[in-house]
């Protein structure tokens, strides 16, 4: 009688005859089919609890009972078809907040073409009554004509701010003669 020298590994089911791998199967394409379901469509929106309300819960509260955030500055220059804004934002809040992005958007004299940007605050984390401060700069269709700055958390809910800016025209009387 030949031996027969090959190698081989014998598992626990070898050589049965089972459902197991069928079950296996079907189970793996089911939950494939959720996670792709839950990314493609709104079937996550039932199941996690990201509403408004929920998302509220992320914004901090100043001392004063108001706005988190206080535009300190803003500044933007124009040249040509290109617009440059900055500014300067601080924490008014009595915990460090993180994660913070200025939502810029940009308009031309048309209005048919706006540019949205979102730039992190630097620094990203801002410690109580710290500030940080944001720079976007877009180069328009047509020439530039407004702008509009609102701040969010990063993959959350927009923030309410205070503006809180130093009046930047300043009206000088001249001596009566």
């Amino acid at each position: 009688m030949p031996q027969d020298d090959d190698f081989k590994i014998d598992l626990t089911f070898t050589g049965r005859d089972s459902n197991l791998r069928v079950g296996a199967t079907i189970a793996a394409v089911i939950g494939l089919i959720f996670v792709v379901a839950t990314m493609t469509t709104n079937l996550a929106e039932g199941l996690l609890p990201m509403t408004d309300e929920y998302l509220q819960v992320m914004i901090p509260i100043a001392p004063d009972g108001g706005e988190p955030l206080s535009l300190k500055s803003l500044q933007h220059e124009i040249k040509d078809k290109t617009i440059s804004v900055s500014g300067e934002i601080a924490n008014r809040t009595d915990q460090p907040v993180s994660g913070i992005l200025a939502v810029v958007q940009l308009n031309d004299t048309t209005g048919r073409f706006p540019q949205t940007q979102e730039i992190p605050i630097m620094p990203p984390d801002l410690p109580p009554q710290g500030s940080g401060a944001f720079m976007a700069m877009a180069t328009l269709q047509e020439k530039p004509g407004g702008y509009l700055v609102k701040f969010r958390f990063l993959e959350g809910p927009f923030i309410p701010h205070k503006d809180e800016r130093a009046p930047s025209i300043t009206i000088v009387p001249k001596p009566a003669k």
